[in-house]
């Protein structure tokens, strides 16, 4: 499945994609309230050992979104792997594959310029924090209206597939903390989405940069023991400048792998 193929080729296809996605993710809730046990939703039993588990989610918010993102640039092998591990790693970062995709594959096309959806140019980091997670729609709507014609009719379908996108969110959510119950929702999901919102804002801002000459350039970084820990589990995350050069590779660390299932 070419997601931006058929973004471009076809005006409804984000909508009737998230359409699906939404009524996937209601019959997991409505399968995961009817198996919920009484008081299980409002229990909170928060217990000091609990804490160890944080580690956990640390490296799971950084382990799961590379899995997406490498999914995105087809780095698993068998080709199909893809777009099954990509789809179930966006549960977990609450955006379907092709939202994530599109606006992923804008930033490669466009990097450092008014259609990257992660320009830190002139930003401070907290300006840019929210814009990296929660303002990558208007590049897109760029993209959709050159495919598709710059009309009153095209910009309300694609107002109609972001709302959608938007609806999603709060749905995952909900999925998660019916899975996990409200303690670990707590404990676990909410430090480990939090921290992997921060490292991947970072990710971008850092390793950007656009000099007062309007010279661009993208690093690498390694240097203390953060990107070492997240370069770590994350595989490499931090070598962006090598991601920009070769995105085919899972690892732009190390480069091309040996190992049968990944690039």
């Amino acid at each position: 499945m070419n997601h931006w193929k058929n973004f471009t080729n076809d005006r409804w296809y984000l909508v009737k994609y998230l359409l699906l996605h939404t009524l996937v993710i209601l019959i997991v809730i409505s399968l995961q309230l009817r198996f919920a046990g009484p008081g299980e939703l409002t229990a909170f039993d928060f217990e000091l050992w609990q804490l160890l588990l944080l580690p956990a989610a640390l490296i799971l918010a950084v382990m799961v979104p590379v899995l997406i993102h490498n999914c995105v640039h087809r780095n698993l092998r068998p080709r199909f792997l893809n777009f099954i591990a990509g789809e179930l790693a966006g549960y977990y970062v609450l955006l379907s594959m092709a939202s994530f995709e599109l606006n992923h594959l804008m930033h490669h096309s466009h990097p450092d310029s008014a259609l990257d959806p992660h320009n830190p140019h002139r930003r401070n980091f907290l300006n840019f924090f929210f814009a990296n997670n929660f303002a990558g729609t208007r590049v897109v709507l760029v993209k959709f209206l050159e495919s598709h014609g710059d009309t009153f009719y095209h910009r309300r379908v694609f107002d109609l597939s972001v709302v959608i996108h938007f609806i999603n969110v709060p749905l995952r959510l909900a999925s998660w903390f019916l899975l996990l119950g409200p303690t670990l929702f707590v404990v676990l999901f909410i430090p480990s989405y939090l921290f992997h919102m921060f490292v991947f804002a970072h990710i971008n801002y850092v390793t950007h940069a656009t000099h007062a000459d309007g010279r661009t350039e993208v690093f690498n970084f390694d240097s203390n023991l953060y990107y070492r820990f997240v370069n770590f589990f994350g595989s490499g995350v931090y070598y962006h400048l090598n991601h920009h050069h070769n995105p085919r590779f899972y690892n732009p660390k190390r480069g091309a792998s040996s190992w049968i299932f990944i690039r």
